[in-house]
């Protein structure tokens, strides 16, 4: 039986969107991994941009910052780009991989941040490639968003953040 959560994938997949209607709707715990850099980066005047800017003792500290929210917590909703990857071998964890199409990804990112469609594939492709290549460093693989690390897959490229939500309530 699952109780808890995490929520993982790409830049534009929802996971905020979908993080924020679970926890209205479990009143559980959370925990946002997302959040907690964004705040760094606004505090410290950094660019989410630039991952190499956000010193990898930061990184590895948020990331086991979700470990111990999971191990510590009888129920917990946790998102991030790592938060399924720090609950593996956790059974009680369903960890959850939100995917979407590349051009819903870009119109997102460009709605979101008043940008040009080629300015936000310009930089989600650059902010992705810098934090894969600084995982991927840091920990020495590189499979952080292979469905098969996962309980399940969520494609949200045609569905609503209310209907992603009503499917991991069917796994949950």
């Amino acid at each position: 039986m699952h109780t808890k959560i995490t929520l993982s994938g790409r830049i534009c997949t929802g996971k905020s969107t979908v993080f924020r209607l679970l926890a209205e709707k479990l009143k559980w715990p959370t925990f946002s991994a997302s959040q907690a850099f964004r705040d760094y980066a606004k505090t410290h005047q950094k660019s989410l941009q630039l991952a190499e800017e956000q010193n990898d003792q930061l990184t590895k500290s948020i990331d086991e910052k979700t470990r111990v929210v999971l191990l510590s917590n009888d129920h917990i909703i946790a998102e991030g780009w790592m938060a399924g990857i720090m609950a593996e071998g956790m059974p009680d964890v369903l960890r959850v991989l939100l995917t979407c199409d590349d051009s819903v990804r870009e119109k997102r990112f460009a709605d979101r941040s008043s940008l040009s469609m080629e300015e936000a594939k310009r930089q989600i492709s650059e902010r992705e490639e810098n934090w894969v290549a600084k995982l991927t460093n840091m920990y020495g693989r590189s499979d952080f968003f292979d469905p098969k690390k996962y309980t399940f897959v969520v494609n949200t490229t045609h569905r609503t953040p209310e209907e992603s939500v009503e499917e991991i309530m069917r796994h949950l």
